[in-house]
Formats: structure tokens, sequence, C-alpha cells
């Protein structure tokens, strides 16, 4: 009796496991269509609606993990509300404040989940600007958010020593702080030509 449990058990077991590979199998094959898909969907219009999402099969996005793309859908998710957020644009709605507050606890996600380097330190400079865009919108914070753009600036080129943009936006960074005489961020106040018309967000793409 007892060894009829245990391989009516066994079975329920095999066959539950060869469900769940077989829903992985679908999940995997709709994220191999979705995502270059929603990649060109995404270059032509940020805004679009459920960039980056399929009716997953799989409990838990088990899919997202076995498939190693959970890291790359949070860094495409956290483009996104960068871009519609327009942090270099005057633009001030409660809609595009929204999208840029979205956009700061998502690249903070990026940047402190670690893996990979180059990918935090691009999420790193993105909250750079998004800090020295704060600056430029609130004078009566200017200093505190110049600080910290500056400290993000810094942080992806520790990240990734060849992140031309950070090297450039802290050099630009650094000069308006100057400029305006306030105090800065601690740290050397290594510096290059400066004169730089305004910040470069990424020269990345993924």
């Amino acid at each position: 009796m007892r060894t009829a449990a245990l391989r009516a058990s066994s079975a329920a077991v095999c066959v539950a496991a060869a469900v769940l590979l077989v829903l992985l199998a679908l999940d995997a094959r709709a994220w191999s269509t979705r995502l270059p898909a929603d990649d060109l969907r995404y270059r032509r219009d940020p805004s679009a609606s459920a960039l980056w999402k399929t009716h997953e099969l799989s409990p838990f996005g088990l899919d997202r993990s076995v498939l190693g793309i959970r890291d790359d859908i949070a860094y495409r998710r956290a483009l996104r509300e960068f871009r519609i957020g327009r942090p270099l644009e005057p633009v001030f709605s409660t809609a595009t404040t929204t999208h840029r507050v979205q956009a700061q606890i998502a690249l903070t996600d990026v940047m402190t989940a670690g893996g990979d380097a180059a990918r935090a330190s691009q999420a790193a400079n993105l909250l750079g600007v998004l800090g020295f865009a704060m600056a430029t919108q609130d004078v009566s914070q200017r200093a505190t958010f110049l600080n910290n753009a500056i400290t993000a600036f810094r942080q992806a080129i520790a990240l990734d020593p060849a992140n031309d943009d950070a090297l450039f936006n802290l050099e630009y960074a650094l000069d308006q702080l100057k400029g305006s005489g306030e105090q800065q961020a601690g740290g050397s106040d290594k510096r290059g030509t400066g004169g730089r018309a305004g910040l470069k967000p990424t020269g990345h793409g993924y």
C-alpha cells in the first residue's frame, strides 16, 4: 500500500515537472519573438503600451529567471521611464515628474543589482543626468542635486572607467558647480577642458 502511494506520488511529481518544462518552453518561444519586436516598438515610440510584457505561463516569473532575461527586461523598463520622463527638457507636468521618479527608482535597482558592471555604469550615469536635471529645475536645492549628480557620475566611472559619457558629464557638472561657486561633492576635482554644451545621457543601447 505504501509502495503504491509512493509510486503515485512520484508519478505526480514527474507529470508536474513535465508540465512545467512545457510551460517554460512555450514562454521561451514567446520571449524570443517579443523582445526584439518590442525593442523596435520602443525605438519608434517609447511610450508604447505593454512593452516587454508577455502572457507568461510558468509561475512566479520563473521563465525570466531560467532564461536569464530578468535583468535585461528591468534595464529596458528603466530606460523607458527615463526617456518618457524627458529630464533634459523643460517639461514639468505631473506625468513626466512621475516618470522621472520611477526612472530614478528603476535605475537605482539596476545599478545595485550587480552582475553587469557596464550596465550598472550606464544606469549610474543616467541617475546623474536626472540629478543634474533636477538641479536646473529647483534652484533652492541646486547645490544638493549637483553634488548628487557628481556622485552618480563618479560611481559610473568607478564601475566602468571606459564610460566616456559619464566622464563627459562629470566634467560638465564640475564646471557648472565651480561656475556657481557652490561646494563640490567629496573627491578630487579632476576636470577636462570644460565648456561643454550639455549632458550626454548615454551612448549605449541594449
